[in-house]
């Protein structure tokens, strides 16, 4: 199911002549300076923001001239049409390869486009086509811009090119008789990359192909996928307001991501990537995130605002009116996209119409760390299965509009569907709060002489270690004394005696005091045996900059929400909570150098 991460980072101000420019922003308005505001809180869709140009590259490195277009269909069976070639996107006339599979019967068939993940090409997820086939689907297959045998530059999922690409394949297959296409029952699904792609496609759910015909959207169901791109890769902890401070970059994901996808392809003798890609994935390893360097402005811009589906007006505007539904599955597990992604698009769409057709799975799926396991992978295909037959073929019963959410067991230990909760909302996945306040003090330094302190916790090296888990306890504290806070309570004394189920977002509040103009504050929960090892649960990142320490004299009271899970967790078990500046290298540390003392640590955790 998701074969591969989807996604990177990368960018640059060089944009060329061939680089198209969006329209130019009014201005900025962020919240107030504070460090968890009132927007924080609230349940609908963002306020408007007003960005700057777009960069993307299309119109050069079109393939015009040497790649013909048309499919060829002597790939088909007595099963199945299957067509392959290059179809010439209406965006710059970029020629895209393409994979057409419709069953051998008499149609029309109902269309499901299956979007690769980052990196990949339209091969990938053929084991998914093979089960949308056996149903009764026609399935389209492409690779995007930049990767597999595609022409064009990668740039990520900009509403302008690929999501004008992604268009543009659908109108043609549906305008090919051949394929006998209900342009009226069209799907878009796919996992990462894919799902953000999934996503933006709502923004036109109903188009005109060049024929005349017109395709609508009925559903989408993206998988592990990004809502807000500029959270996701440099997260400031505010999950609603990803705009307002420049937060961390998650390094390895990023850095892992960028080279995956550089395309060695002699056949394509050129970069994939364009220099604005390039120079943005350069600037974010190299400088400071500040909200008035130019460059920083201009990914803010990029990311958010043509390349997530928060922060597009338009779609906010509409879905009330529209009511495109959505089956969302996002992985608990998932350190690049974890549950954030899925919650505030579900609260938002939920404040807008409390029926708003819109399910939910929470699951151990996604990128590293998540499992992936197999018997989870297919009950969650059934689930979409069931979805699909309904909203595109009229075939079962209406899907519940729920949220499932599976609690998380031991990567040895199969899946369970006894284990997948349903509730009717997010907030019933917890039923209550349990709280520890913990007393005392902690000095953070940064940068610390040990600037891999979190390499243990790196989702990576967590995914390339499964046979060492559970993790033996890492040294206790970096080399720098006492710049690591460690608070622990027993289970059994948050609960009273009784095991645990975490059920969402556990949060840490405390207060901070510094003198430093930008701080990185850092938060690791663990589970932790009587014998010592200890399994991460989940883990938060949140930065506060001069304007916000300014306004409070050097001193702020902070929560910091963590991406959440559900995590059951025995009596005898204790919890561990780290807080630090360094959560290297999953996180790059802040290049400023600070001294903060932490106190009035209170631990809120979740539960049902």
């Amino acid at each position: 199911m998701i074969r591969r991460l989807s996604l990177v980072l990368a960018l640059s101000i060089g944009a060329c002549q061939q680089d198209r420019l969006g329209p130019e922003g009014a201005g900025r308005n962020p919240v107030p300076n504070a460090a968890f505001s009132a927007a924080d809180e609230q349940r609908g869709p963002p306020e408007p923001y007003a960005f700057g140009p777009d960069f993307y590259r299309t119109g050069v490195f079109t393939g015009e001239g040497i790649t013909p277009t048309g499919l060829d269909c002597s790939y088909s069976t007595a099963e199945r049409r299957d067509c392959r070639g290059f179809l010439a996107s209406d965006v710059d006339g970029a020629r895209l390869d393409v994979t057409v599979q419709t069953p051998q019967t008499a149609g029309p068939f109902p269309l499901v486009a299956l979007i690769h993940g980052y990196a990949g090409s339209k091969t990938s997820s053929g084991d998914i086509a093979s089960r949308l086939l056996a149903d009764g689907y026609a399935v389209l297959r492409y690779s995007t811009r930049g990767f597999g045998e595609s022409w064009g530059q990668v740039n990520m999922s900009d509403i302008h090119a690929e999501i004008g690409d992604l268009r543009s394949m659908i109108a043609q297959v549906a305008d090919d008789p051949m394929f006998a296409i209900n342009p009226d029952a069209v799907a878009i699904t796919g996992a990462s990359y894919g799902g953000g792609h999934s996503w933006l496609a709502t923004l036109r759910p109903t188009f005109t192909t060049p024929r005349g015909a017109t395709v609508r959207i009925r559903t989408i169901v993206p998988i592990a996928p990004w809502t807000d791109l500029l959270y996701s890769l440099i997260p400031n902890g505010r999950e609603r307001r990803s705009v307002d401070r420049p937060g961390g970059l998650k390094l390895t994901y990023v850095n892992g991501l960028y080279a995956s996808g550089l395309r060695r392809n002699p056949q394509r003798p050129y970069p994939n990537y364009p220099e604005y890609f390039m120079g943005w994935h350069a600037w974010i390893n190299a400088a400071e995130p500040t909200s008035v360097d130019p460059v920083y402005r201009s990914i803010v811009d990029g990311l958010a605002g043509y390349r997530s589906i928060w922060w597009q007006q338009s779609f906010w505007q509409s879905a009330a009116t529209t009511r495109i539904p959505i089956f969302q599955i996002q992985g608990l597990t998932d350190d690049l996209f974890p549950l954030p992604e899925a919650k505030r698009m579900l609260l938002a769409l939920q404040t807008i119409d409390p029926a708003y057709p819109i399910a939910t799975y929470l699951g151990d799926l996604g990128h590293p760390r998540a499992s992936n396991k197999a018997g989870e992978v297919d009950y969650v295909l059934d689930l979409t299965k069931q979805w699909l037959a309904y909203y595109l073929k009229g075939v079962g019963s209406q899907p519940p509009h729920v949220v499932y959410a599976a609690v998380t067991r031991p990567r040895t230990e199969p899946f369970d569907p006894a284990n997948v909760i349903v509730v009717q909302s997010y907030e019933q996945l917890s039923t209550s709060a349990l709280t520890k306040e913990f007393n005392g003090s902690a000095v953070l330094v940064n940068p610390a002489a040990d600037p891999l302190a979190g390499f243990l916790w790196d989702p990576f090296v967590l995914e390339a270690s499964h046979e060492l888990e559970p993790l033996p306890e890492p040294p206790a504290s970096p080399i720098v004394p006492n710049s690591l806070g460690v608070y622990e309570v027993p289970v059994a004394e948050l609960s009273g005696g009784s095991d645990i189920l975490i059920a969402g977002q556990p949060l840490v509040y405390l207060r901070a005091k510094t003198e430093a103009p930008r701080v990185q504050i850092n938060v690791r929960l663990f589970d932790v045996a009587p014998g010592g090892t200890k399994r991460l649960i989940t883990r938060g990142t949140f930065t506060l900059d001069n304007g916000l320490l300014g306004a409070q004299q050097n001193k702020v009271e902070m929560m910091i929400p963590t991406y959440g899970n559900m995590w059951q967790a025995p009596a005898s078990h204790s919890l561990r909570l780290e807080i630090t500046n360094v959560d290297s290298p999953y996180i790059t540390p802040s290049r400023v150098p600070s001294v903060t003392v932490i106190s009035k640590v209170r631990l809120e955790v979740p539960v049902r």
